[in-house]
């Protein structure tokens, strides 16, 4: 009772903050602007965004056929018609406000069509996400490099700047200073305290944290063309970019955008796909605030985000939905009861 009351209470944290996201997003818009809004979508180019629909199922067919690689290392060959209708019914999962409920979905398709142990396959799931995880560092470091001007801009700005001022104040305070530094010593003091009473503090779980995923990525040793999962991984990764930038080209304003500015608006995107299911809410105030930090139009910049998520959400749920109907078409010969089941 305890755990169906908590996993309630997720659920009802990730919807709230969702709602709150999408609010957010669109709060003090005023009537003029909702005008340029609804011009922004009637206007729109829609032939570059379903021509990047059309390339996004390339990333979601690549991501199988990789799947379907790690999972051979465990001794199984799914078929890739399986994993593809896997990997796609678990991202329309996603956009649930259950967590984990898309990886859940993944994996018992797997056990039940294929008769992959649901452990097994989740494992490979995990080590997967462990690898995307590297990719968006990698992103966001390629990011820093070619926009590091505007980053340093923006760091003195609203960062080192404000802070430098706060210090000179502090300087000509004399009293300030010292409550200050007597404040810092008592923070170090209970942060050693706490951390000798509890060994597994923040710390430790860093260190397990780094530890699992360097774990997970070993799991590429035993690929049989490593290469050729690398490949996939790229092919993954430059997709979901090209992808988005397509989408520039459906609005005059955000054509005039180059890579360096797209590849921010992808890798701070892609945090907010993190923060909320389907990245509702998140997605759109993130992408909006990138886009507003190039010169784009607050009403631009609400409704481009709109049109990139919504048209994503369409075709997920449009393939996720058909996937569901031809499982079982597909799948006659196979027993329908599980060998295994998840916990």
């Amino acid at each position: 009772m305890k755990k169906k009351l908590l996993n309630l209470l997720k659920v009802l944290v990730f919807l709230s903050l969702g709602l709150f996201l999408v609010w957010f997003a669109v709060r003090g818009v005023t009537a003029e602007q909702r005008v340029q809004i609804r011009e922004a979508f009637g206007n729109a180019n829609y032939s570059w965004v379903i021509l990047s629909l059309v390339i996004s199922l390339i990333s979601h067919i690549s991501r199988a056929m990789r799947w379907k690689m790690m999972l051979q290392t465990l001794g199984h060959e799914p078929k890739l018609s399986n994993t593809f209708f896997a990997v796609m019914i678990g991202y329309m999962a996603n956009y649930a406000p259950i967590p984990r409920l898309g990886e859940a979905s993944r994996c018992g398709i797997l056990t039940r069509y294929e008769k992959i142990p649901f452990t097994e396959s989740f494992g490979t799931v995990v080590a997967e996400r462990l690898i995307d995880v590297l990719c968006l560092l990698i992103v966001f470091f390629i990011t820093f490099l070619v926009q590091f001007k505007k980053i340093n801009d923006l760091a003195h700005q609203y960062v080192l700047d404000p802070i430098a001022k706060k210090f000179v104040f502090i300087g000509t305070h004399p009293l300030l200073s010292l409550l200050l530094i007597i404040a810092a010593a008592a923070g170090l003091f209970l942060f050693f305290r706490l951390r000798k009473k509890n060994e597994g503090g923040i710390i430790e779980k860093i260190i397990r944290f780094l530890s699992g995923f360097f774990a997970g990525l070993k799991t590429i040793q035993h690929i049989r063309k490593p290469w050729l999962f690398i490949g996939h991984t790229i092919i993954i990764w430059g997709v979901y970019y090209v992808t988005l930038h397509l989408c520039f080209y459906a609005l005059a304003e955000t054509s005039k955008l180059g890579v360096s500015e797209g590849l921010t608006v992808f890798a701070l995107g892609t945090l907010g796909v993190v923060f909320t299911p389907g990245g509702i809410g998140a997605y759109q105030v993130i992408v909006k605030n990138v886009l507003l930090l190039f010169a784009i139009s607050e009403s631009i910049a609400i409704a481009f985000p709109w049109i990139v998520w919504t048209s994503s959400f369409l075709l997920i749920l449009f393939v996720g939905l058909l996937s569901l109907i031809l499982l079982p078409i597909l799948n006659k010969e196979v027993n329908a009861t599980p060998e295994e089941t998840p916990a």
